[in-house]
């Protein structure tokens, strides 16, 4: 059952949580994309990201363009790092990491739970 939260916001950490479910598609990553460009304009530069993708499968060539737009946002309002939550099955967080490796300097990395990827987010790592 997909969740119809697609975006949410922690304005004390200025970090925004991104759940991205099942096959995405164009409709869903349309709002997706959307949700996130209001989150975005929520937050200051150097805000930090936390994707959910432990289902996420990798989308049609339509919806990976909106993740392209969606990393390049990011990257040009001042993306600090990115934590995505992959659980046990990594293959929907790979081809992520690939859209957004190719749009993006900001650094990223899968982790197992939630807690791990605030963990990560919130220590000086990577910086």
């Amino acid at each position: 059952m997909m969740k119809e939260e697609l975006v949410r916001i922690d304005k004390s950490k200025n970090r925004i949580y991104l759940y991205l479910e099942g096959f995405m598609d164009v409709d869903r990553a349309r709002k997706l994309h959307d949700a996130y460009k209001e989150a975005i304009s929520q937050c200051t530069p150097g805000f930090t990201v936390v994707t959910f993708a432990e289902d996420y499968k990798p989308g049609t060539p339509e919806v990976q363009e909106l993740l392209r737009k969606m990393a390049k946002m990011a990257e040009h309002a001042g993306c600090r790092k990115v934590a995505r939550v992959v659980g046990k099955t990594p293959l929907g967080g790979m081809q992520i990491n690939r859209i957004v490796k190719s749009q993006a300097t900001y650094p990223s990395r899968h982790f197992a739970t939630a807690e791990e990827a605030d963990a990560y987010l919130d220590s000086g790592e990577d910086e």
